[in-house]
């Protein structure tokens, strides 16, 4: 019996000698990595940052535009109104007096 504890203390130390480095080494890859993907982070959300701040500065110039357009339409639509209300007074004006002469004539 004791025999078996001796081989096993000798596996053992083995093992030790080979999964106790490989263990650092797992550890340092792991830690390495994780720099690397945080560093990676970092850069894709400066990059995701400037995008959106671009993308705001070009919707924004895009909804001052349209607000000026829809100004304007309103504007043009508002001057159409007054110029058909001239037209149709004065229509009226020309129907009323030639109905008035047909009538008197």
């Amino acid at each position: 019996m004791l025999e078996f504890w001796t081989v096993l203390h000798h596996v053992m130390e083995a093992l030790g000698v080979v999964f106790i480095p490989f263990m650092g080494w797992v550890m340092l890859t792991i830690v390495n990595h994780g720099k690397q993907i945080i560093i990676l982070e970092e850069k894709v959300n400066q990059s995701l940052n400037t995008r959106m701040i671009s993308l705001e500065k070009r919707f924004t110039g895009m909804e001052e535009k349209l607000e000026r357009k829809i100004d304007i339409i309103e504007e043009v639509v508002v001057a159409n109104k007054i110029a058909i209300n001239e037209k149709g007074s004065k229509l009226n004006q020309m129907f009323a007096s030639i109905l008035e002469k047909l009538n008197n004539g």
